[in-house]
């Protein structure tokens, strides 16, 4: 029971899905917000179609993993026994997010940093961490020539307060002038986001120091496309205030590219100071989304 598509939750839905259904397992889809689905291939549509045709005779007592929000956990597929599989960057849970956590026989998540919120807020359920990863058959090296032309930092992230780009782009005006050969690309396009919200994010960018060098792309259509893009840059930089996995980073290394990243969340899982550029953080705000 998940979402597919091209939000976090969407991609690492289809990953694990993927997964379990080339273990032999008799897999059912029950999809959140419909069947929007956006796939990278054909074989991805043949395995939607199989199991969405699972669903339609699916065994009520079979376990249930649910991949969503700590606070909407409280609906379920079946009577079998119910698993969660959220991701949250906050380390303080309310009372409500509490209680739908506690509704569940067992919990995944993906960071041992996630673990340790979870018992710290009361959570009395077996917990199992387990990581994610990147699907290599997409996030490999192509085997062409990259035409050296200056230098790329870029960043995937929609545009949000907690994915840091305000401290990204005074960083990138701090530490470069005009006639210094680099660039800043941004995949940052939120879906959630009403037009005026998305201009004053375009603006900040554009109408700093550097604006003429900071590239904003626009959505791209597949997770190879984004593969793309990333094999053109230079150097990843993550700047998040925090982070419940953060795809994007394993994807940027998965293609061999140095990582800066804030030293802080789920991420810190596998970004080391022996693999990553990390910035060290001093102090924690209250996040009020």
């Amino acid at each position: 029971n998940c979402p597919i598509g091209k939000t976090g939750y969407g991609i690492t839905s289809l990953n694990i899905l993927k997964n379990l259904y080339n273990l032999d397992l008799e897999v059912s889809l029950f999809p959140i917000g419909g069947n929007q689905v956006e796939l990278n291939s054909e074989s991805e549509k043949e395995l939607l179609q199989k199991v969405f045709t699972n669903a339609q005779s699916f065994d009520c007592k079979a376990p249930c993993l649910k991949i969503w929000h700590q606070f909407d956990l409280a609906n379920r597929i079946g009577s079998g026994h119910y698993y969660s599989f959220p991701f949250f960057e906050v380390d303080k849970l309310k009372p409500t997010e509490k209680v739908h956590l506690n509704s569940c026989d067992g919990i995944f998540v993906a960071s041992h940093w996630a673990k340790d919120v979870l018992v710290k807020n009361d959570i009395h359920k077996p917990i199992y961490v387990s990581p994610l990863a990147v699907d290599l058959e997409i996030f490999k090296l192509p085997v062409k020539i990259k035409i050296d032309n200056g230098y790329r930092f870029f960043h995937i992230g929609k545009w949000e307060h907690r994915k840091g780009h305000d401290f990204l782009i005074q960083a990138f005006n701090a530490a470069f002038e005009a006639d210094d050969d680099v660039e800043l690309w941004l995949l940052p396009f939120n879906m959630f986001l009403k037009q005026e919200e998305q201009n004053a994010w375009v603006s900040m960018a554009k109408n700093s120091k550097l604006g003429d060098k900071i590239k904003i792309f626009d959505r791209l259509p597949t997770q190879y496309h984004l593969a793309e893009y990333i094999f053109h840059g230079d150097c990843g930089v993550y700047l998040s205030r925090a982070e419940g996995w953060n795809n994007s980073i394993l994807e940027s290394m998965a293609l061999n590219k140095p990582i800066i990243a804030t030293n802080y969340s789920a991420h810190t899982e596998y970004c080391t100071k022996e693999n990553s550029f990390l910035v060290d953080i001093t102090e924690t705000e209250v996040a009020n989304d």
